[in-house]
């Protein structure tokens, strides 16, 4: 299978010589930019995503959530969104959801996310999750969050499961950067779909209309029924589909 590569970095990382890392075959890079309703490791971001932009990386942004309920996530939604407003990102901005220490019921935290990702794209960004495999499979319930891009961590050979991005490596070695940095390996080519990436604040681009899609390069059941007003339920029905996670590029789909 084809996939891209990125890393994602934090102030752990220190200085980053950020045309290095674009010559070391990096396409996209995620940089934390806040944390709960303050960080203070905020300029490390404001620093470094102009910087990537301009050696030609795609950017995206991500929050570490220590939220529980509903109102604390979008609470800390409006601190992350403010914080990032004033960059022209160009890739996914995400919800790091990884923790649950005030031990929020599954429907409760999942109730959360949703807010949280709701408030990213009400934003205007494209919205995505970042997690672990485990955390989502028994802490979260996955099967509201089928809307959204997902973002996957497991330091395995293997990741056992679908998703868009997988972060497979927390060790890896890339020119540019001294420490030790995340990997990642994108199955899905956000790069292109730029449809989905609008500025802050913009509206958003109208739906199609038409009853029928092709597939293309990247797309997954829930990227098209999310962008046609649709379920991937729905999808599945009208045309036949027994793998969800088996479409092809070329295949034509019915939407109506």
């Amino acid at each position: 299978m084809e996939y891209i590569k990125g890393i994602d970095v934090s102030h752990w990382q220190g200085a980053i010589n950020w045309e290095e890392v674009a010559k070391a075959d990096v396409k996209f890079v995620f940089i934390k930019a806040t944390e709960g309703t303050s960080y203070s490791k905020l300029s490390y971001f404001k620093e470094n995503a102009p910087q990537a932009l301009a050696a030609g990386l795609k950017v995206g942004a991500y929050h570490y959530a220590k939220f529980a309920t509903v109102a604390e996530a979008k609470g800390e939604a409006a601190y992350f969104l403010d914080s990032i407003s004033s960059f022209a990102l160009n890739y996914p901005v995400v919800l790091d959801l990884e923790e649950n220490k005030k031990k929020a019921k599954k429907k409760t935290l999942t109730d959360a996310a949703i807010a949280f990702l709701e408030a990213i794209e009400e934003a205007g960004y494209t919205a995505m999750l970042y997690t672990g495999k485990y955390f989502l499979e028994n802490t979260l319930d996955e099967s509201r969050l089928t809307n959204y891009a997902l973002w996957i961590a497991r330091y395995n050979s293997t990741l056992g499961r679908s998703t868009d991005i997988w972060q497979h490596s927390d060790s890896g070695k890339i020119s540019g950067i001294s420490t030790k940095v995340d990997l990642n390996i994108a199955y899905r080519d956000f790069t292109n779909t730029i449809n989905t990436f609008r500025t802050h604040n913009t509206r958003a681009l109208k739906t199609e209309t038409s009853t029928t899609y092709t597939v293309t390069k990247g797309d997954t059941l829930s990227f098209i029924a999310k962008n046609h007003k649709t379920t991937v339920k729905s999808l599945v029905s009208l045309n036949g589909i027994k793998d969800p996670d088996k479409i092809y590029i070329g295949q034509k789909l019915r939407l109506k």
